[in-house]
């Protein structure tokens, strides 16, 4: 890695290897800052690369026949993509798009996979990091099913900003209604009813948010339950620090 790469943000499973391991990784990656809907692994592909954000944050996107995308679950800085790579060829698995700019750290899937094979501590941080994927997968299966589109819309908006560690968020209502699974008209009704809470504020092409606990009172539980899974865990995206409450009106 250069110097100026020293002074970015850390990926949580890089930083809680051993040093030794850490140091290792270091030397066969480089920093990428991939632009806003890139798709850095394809469904149709196994990849070559593992995708480290070190800021920003992946989308995982399941496409049907028709063409219908749906979004199932997000990656920060606690994770990684493209780990499919090291299996081969035929492995289903979403699409990985970025949806919030940032640098992220790539390391090919034969220098993953050989420092796996003698590095025990790579292979647990993966595994632990998989699981806890795994249960939000699983929780967004449900959250969908049984939840409202205004709780459904305030708890992935949350788990952007603590990914991306930002108040701002480069988000379209396109965006917004992939994720949700939903229309852009209907979404466009839930962020105007916010915007008047003065829980956000609209621009385009992104969305500040303004007060957490607004987005919390109006967010379904699953937000907290996958959140306290990851901090089991210990993979859980540390909360953004300069985010502001205030009153809601």
């Amino acid at each position: 890695m250069s110097d100026a790469s020293r002074n970015l943000p850390t990926n949580r499973i890089l930083a809680s290897l051993p040093p030794e391991d850490s140091a290792h990784l270091a030397s066969v990656s480089r920093i990428e800052r991939p632009a806003q809907g890139r798709i850095l692994n394809r469904s149709s592909e196994s990849g070559t690369d593992i995708w480290f954000p070190l800021q920003g944050a992946i989308a995982l996107t399941t496409t049907d026949a028709s063409g219908r995308a749906v979004q199932t679950g997000m990656v920060g800085c606690e994770g990684c993509v493209g780990l499919q790579a090291l299996f081969g060829p035929g492995i289903p698995s979403p699409d990985a798009v970025v949806q919030i700019e940032g640098a992220m750290s790539v390391i090919s899937a034969n220098h993953l996979r050989a420092a796996m094979d003698v590095r025990p501590p790579i292979q647990v941080a993966l595994t632990k990091f998989l699981y806890g994927l795994s249960a939000e997968s699983l929780q967004t299966i449900a959250c969908n099913r049984l939840h409202s589109m205004l709780s459904r819309c305030c708890r992935w908006l949350l788990t952007m900003q603590d990914k991306a560690k930002s108040d701002d968020l480069r988000l379209t209502q396109e965006d917004l209604a992939t994720l949700l699974g939903g229309g852009r008209p209907r979404v466009n009704v839930i962020l105007a009813a916010l915007e008047k809470n003065g829980i956000l504020r609209r621009y385009r092409g992104r969305i500040h948010l303004l007060t957490r606990a607004g987005l919390e009172q109006h967010s379904c539980e699953c937000y907290r339950r996958v959140r306290d899974a990851s901090e089991l865990l210990d993979i859980a995206p540390s909360r953004n620090p300069t985010v502001t409450s205030v009153t809601d009106s």
